[in-house]
């Protein structure tokens, strides 16, 4: 089972990175308020760990091919051998690129391409786009993708319905659980207060709104974990793991996981 856990380029990732006990697979996210090279440059301190990295690589912050093919050097250089391409939600774009997949093809076909490439999957939905043109979108990424990590999801059955789904659509990609850690609403309202209210909106949008910040709780988690770990060995979902949304508790969802998991 794969376990990766999601942490922001600011605050404790860094010290909380150093207490883990043992290496981890740790993803650095794309900040709207903070540019990409700060999202590398923290992927790289947290690589000088131990820790396995995966970045994310936002369409809409990338300045030009230049900016690009820098930030992709400077991943190699580091061993950080996966990257998450996202849109992105800066409005608007820095550059000439406004969605992951004008961006996939270039990473793939890149001399400093990573090992593995990972897009993004909505299970319960875009606050923006249909579900049509969701499923059909996510079929041309697929392509250049190695493995699907879904937004945050509460809802296991709405998750497992999507895998199905997008079985049948022919996208046979790996699925990551994208689940909370072990994080409560004021953390998140903690978080949105330094990442600033027009990010913290545009998440939550994302994520279903204000109705599932009010469903988060602290038995979010387990109940996630314990409804869908035991799909994991459904060989028609190819569901192969979970992404933790850990909002910079690292350490206390590590420590959790680790014990669902034995």
């Amino acid at each position: 089972m794969i376990a990766q856990f999601e942490v922001l380029p600011f605050g404790r990732a860094e010290e909380e990175a150093a207490r883990l006990p043992e290496a981890a697979r740790l993803t650095v996210t794309a900040s709207p308020t903070h540019e990409l090279d700060q999202t590398i440059e923290t992927a790289t301190r947290l690589r000088s760990q131990g820790h396995a990295l995966t970045v994310h690589l936002a369409a809409r912050m990338i300045r030009d091919r230049a900016h690009l093919d820098r930030l992709l050097a400077t991943m190699a250089q580091a061993g950080i051998d996966d990257v998450f391409v996202i849109g992105g939600d800066t409005t608007p774009s820095v550059g000439p690129f406004a969605s992951a997949g004008e961006l996939l093809a270039i990473v793939h076909e890149h001399r400093d391409r990573p090992r593995s490439i990972g897009i993004a999957g909505y299970p319960e939905g875009h606050p923006l786009i249909d579900s049509a043109t969701l499923a059909n979108v996510l079929k041309q990424k697929s392509a250049f993708a190695d493995y699907v990590t879904t937004q945050l999801c509460f809802d296991p059955d709405a998750l497992l319905a999507w895998i199905r789904e997008t079985r049948r659509a022919g996208v046979r990609l790996p699925v990551l659980a994208g689940v909370p850690g072990i994080v409560n609403r004021r953390r998140l309202l903690e978080i949105s207060l330094k990442v600033g209210v027009g990010p913290s909106l545009s998440f939550l949008r994302k994520q279903g709104g204000l109705r599932n910040l009010v469903r988060l709780s602290a038995r979010s988690a387990d109940h996630l974990y314990d409804a869908l770990a035991p799909r994991l060995d459904d060989p028609e979902l190819e569901l192969v793991g979970f992404h933790y949304f850990t909002f910079n508790r690292l350490v206390e969802t590590w420590t959790w996981e680790r014990r669902k998991h034995a």
